[in-house]
């Protein structure tokens, strides 16, 4: 992944390179390292357009936007292709003859489309974020009942299970970034998670999803923001499948009032 642009290449040698490869790469998987140069290009190219034109108020915006943007686009350019003569929605689908153009065309739908994705998607984690804070038990006599039950120990069983294999989990959350998963830059960016997530258990005693430093191992620091937003969907997923375990084992507050209403028949009894 190329994070600035060659200095023995122009802009416009990107475009052309593009719109000359937009066949090549009409067939997913079949010509890897044109797909990643075409996608590359169209990152360079989206960031230096949202740049020019002062499209964020913070640099570390830029990253993020521009993965989603390249990404929007590269699949655009691909549908664009092999759907060309046909009529869809009542109209004829017509070659993109300049992916430069295009790109301007298309710059500011996709701030805004990229934004209301980042706030929605913020307000989910929030609410998974809420709902794993509230995890707790309410009341002394619950505690006791799903003590006996071995509730606990169950959730504990199985929550170790989703932490031995939050490897899985982060790999499925990476599976919408743009890097493959045998690229060196997939690999940094797991590990730039991983110890983040170690540093703010150790650190913190929980998970940060809106940590004031971002560590990056071997990345650009302007990706930090890019790894904030792959962080909280992580720690969503996590947070998710901790929540699911304790709902496999919970006894509902139905049975949990009959068990205490039954041990208090009993203490009476014996009394």
């Amino acid at each position: 992944m190329l994070w600035k642009k060659p200095a023995n290449i122009k802009y416009t040698e990107m475009c052309i390179y593009i719109d000359n490869n937009i066949t090549t790469i009409a067939e997913a998987g079949k010509n890897p390292e044109v797909e990643d140069k075409v996608y590359n290009y169209l990152w360079l190219l989206v960031k230096a357009l949202a740049i020019k034109k002062h499209m964020f108020e913070s640099f570390q915006d830029y990253d993020p936007y521009c993965f989603y943007a390249a990404e929007r686009l590269f699949f655009a350019l691909r549908k664009n292709y092999l759907n060309q003569g046909k009529i869809i929605k009542g109209k004829e689908i017509r070659p993109i003859k300049s992916c430069l153009n295009y790109t301007k065309k298309l710059l500011y739908p996709m701030k805004i489309e990229y934004q209301r994705q980042s706030y929605q998607t913020i307000i989910s984690e929030e609410w998974v974020s809420k709902k794993f804070d509230a995890f707790q038990f309410k009341e002394q006599l619950k505690d006791d009942a799903r003590e006996s039950h071995q509730v606990s120990k169950n959730f504990w069983i199985y929550a170790k299970d989703v932490l031995e294999h939050s490897s899985t989990i982060l790999d499925d959350v990476l599976k919408r970034s743009p890097f493959g998963k045998d690229s060196i830059e997939y690999k940094y960016l797991k590990i730039t998670i991983l110890l983040n997530c170690y540093l703010s258990i150790k650190n913190k005693g929980k998970l940060d999803a809106s940590p004031l430093t971002v560590i990056m191992w071997k990345l650009p620091k302007s990706m930090s923001n890019y790894v904030r937003v792959l962080l909280r969907e992580f720690y969503t997923a996590l947070k998710k499948e901790i929540l699911a375990c304790y709902e496999m084992v919970n006894i509902d507050d139905f049975m949990l009032e009959k068990i205490i209403s039954v041990q208090e028949s009993t203490n009476e009894y014996e009394d």
